[in-house]
């Protein structure tokens, strides 16, 4: 008989203890839902972190910038100002 690898124990038992505090919170038919918005989310992430990533590594620049990252790539410190969170905005001045 195999001997089950410590890591995979481990894994199993974040799972059974992640899925018994949702089914506490939420009771089971909240549980399955949390269980299948995480499985999207992961393949949504998963294909679009890949999507931007490969667009980066052949030079294309990401299209879904925010304004303060908008208003920092074109150097437009007075718009910045408005338009990034504080801790944004300072680390943008002392980069």
């Amino acid at each position: 008989m195999a001997r089950i690898p410590p890591v995979y124990l481990a894994a199993g038992g974040a799972v059974v203890l992640a899925l018994a505090w949702v089914a506490y919170k939420g009771g089971f038919k909240g549980a399955g839902a949390a269980i299948g918005g995480a499985a999207v989310d992961l393949v949504d992430g998963t294909v679009s972190g890949g999507a931007i990533a490969i667009g980066k590594a052949v030079g294309i620049p990401e299209t879904n910038l925010t304004e303060c990252e908008k208003a920092k790539a074109e150097g437009r410190t007075w718009d910045a100002s408005f338009a990034c969170p504080a801790k944004d905005f300072l680390s943008y001045l002392w980069s």
